[in-house]
């Protein structure tokens, strides 16, 4: 059985400090991995892959890097295994890692439209003094068919204060029977 967690570790301990910069860099060559044409495993693959990521770090000036040169060997070594499969999974798991060491915590905050800079201050000041946290991860989605407002996903804790969901709870409050004034006052209208 494939166990992330052991890779994760792995990944972080042999790049040291610079952990999280070859988390991105390896981000992207998985992308890009992935992409490539034919099937991408065994040892002659992985002679290829070392030559066209050597290529392709000439071309975009990042040959000599450290994280590249970490993140370039962990992709090849997962080739060579035929592990690249599980290199998400791997992704994840580093992620979590690094969140926890560094007290990072990651928040998804998914709007109608794009969330003003005022607001995006004010979710990650809210959530470093309510969590403990030192850094916020940010990560924006836009959802249109949350018509207006804002929903945000902060570890297993969902806060829901988007006009679909408030429009779905007064549907169903009024369906019930219940008047205007009684249904906003429930934990169905997703308030922190």
């Amino acid at each position: 059985m494939f166990d992330s967690v052991r890779w994760a570790e792995a990944f972080i301990n042999t790049m040291g400090k610079d952990a999280e910069e070859a988390l991105v860099i390896f981000g992207i060559l998985h992308d890009w991995i992935k992409k490539l044409p034919g099937a991408v495993f065994g040892t002659a693959s992985a002679r290829q892959l070392e030559t066209l990521i050597a290529k392709g770090a000439m071309e975009t000036g990042l040959s000599g890097s450290r994280p590249l040169e970490g993140a370039s060997r962990f992709i090849i070594l997962l080739v060579r295994r035929n592990q690249i499969a599980h290199a998400r999974e791997i992704i994840s798991e580093t992620e979590k890692i690094l969140d926890s060491i560094n007290k990072t915590m990651p928040v998804v905050l998914e709007s109608a439209v794009t969330p003003s800079a005022q607001l995006e201050s004010q979710i990650t000041e809210t959530v470093k003094k309510r969590f403990g946290a030192n850094h916020v991860r940010l990560e924006k989605k836009l959802r249109p068919e949350l018509i207006g407002g804002y929903r945000l996903r902060i570890g297993d804790e969902l806060v829901d204060a988007s006009i679909i969901t408030q429009l779905k709870n007064m549907e169903a409050a009024l369906a019930s029977g219940l008047s205007a004034s009684q249904w906003g006052s429930g934990p169905a209208n997703g308030g922190a």
